[in-house]
């Protein structure tokens, strides 16, 4: 192939080969075995709590996680959740997807830099704002919309979980910093290349759907409409995404202002002003309660 795919169309920088890109990308880690086989056990209509929680148990670090969130105030209760049956009838099969691609990309850093945290605590507080505006919205994929606003950094942790590409990804926040552009258009700057790229590449490397790699490549791109169910969920990922930015969580020194976006895509999905200031206040009350579940 000497044309490269579509997904790379108007998103490399002039010299940079997309079939490095791609050779890269190939060489990264695959998902975990077991993360692997849980996400494709929840895929399956006729999976059952047991059979789930046996193949979670494989793995301590995402089995302690699970039952960790399910006893969060995220998730409704009566009464302790101790055991992973438990937890998996409590959360449900949809949204213990997020639960374990939470693990999974959490499992890929350190957590140790500032960079690490600003990252991680921008993809959680915008998968938990963008549930909160799918709910709002009524869309019939709300449960699912946790796992895809998640997904929004997911070349971003790439990126920065990776020898080669680590060191210089702090030359995209000095960019930030002394430019005052956004994380993309550093990226583009300094790598070549933005991070909705490689995260839609590695999710198509870890199986994602089509229509998930589709949300993560066009996030941050212009929406226009919001006529197709794919439209819609960019446009509640990118709101999401712009709202922690604005709302400084996540955000790194010099960002710039979200608020002409935010008004943009909010009139774009009919959401009012009030409603709106609501949902950011009830997001920010749960991400500072359930801040510790993610980050440990």
């Amino acid at each position: 192939m000497t044309q490269p795919p579509e997904e790379f169309s108007g998103r490399l920088a002039e010299g940079k080969d997309w079939r490095e890109i791609v050779a890269w990308v190939s060489d990264l880690p695959p998902m975990s075995h077991v993360a692997q086989k849980a996400l494709r056990l929840v895929e399956d209509p006729s999976c059952s709590a047991p059979e789930l929680a046996k193949v979670l148990t494989t793995d301590a670090a995402l089995a302690a996680r699970v039952l960790k969130i399910a006893n969060s105030a995220m998730f409704a209760r009566q009464r302790e959740i101790t055991t992973l049956n438990q937890a998996i009838m409590l959360i449900g099969l949809k949204a213990l997807k997020g639960v374990v691609v939470a693990a999974t990309l959490r499992q890929m850093t350190s957590g140790q830099s500032k960079l690490e945290q600003l990252i991680w605590e921008n993809s959680m507080f915008s998968a938990m704002v963008a549930s909160k505006v799918a709910n709002l919205i009524k869309v019939r994929w709300h449960e699912e919309v946790f796992l895809l606003s998640l997904l929004h950094t997911l070349g971003q942790i790439v990126l920065i979980s990776q020898k080669t590409t680590s060191e210089l990804y702090s030359k995209v926040i000095k960019q930030i910093e002394a430019t005052k552009v956004d994380y993309v258009s550093a990226e583009q700057q300094i790598l070549g290349f933005a991070h909705p790229l490689i995260g839609a590449l590695v999710a198509k490397k870890w199986n994602f759907p089509g229509e998930t790699c589709q949300v993560i490549l066009h996030y941050r791109d212009p929406v226009e409409t919001v006529d197709s169910d794919v439209e819609k969920q960019i446009a509640v990922v990118q709101l999401a995404d712009a709202l922690a930015h604005t709302s400084k969580i996540g955000s790194p020194d010099g960002y710039p202002d979200q608020n002409p976006l935010v008004k943009r895509i909010s009139t774009l999905l009919k959401i009012e002003e009030a409603q709106l200031n609501k949902l950011i206040d009830d997001a920010k009350v749960q991400f500072e309660n359930e801040r510790a579940l993610y980050s440990s």
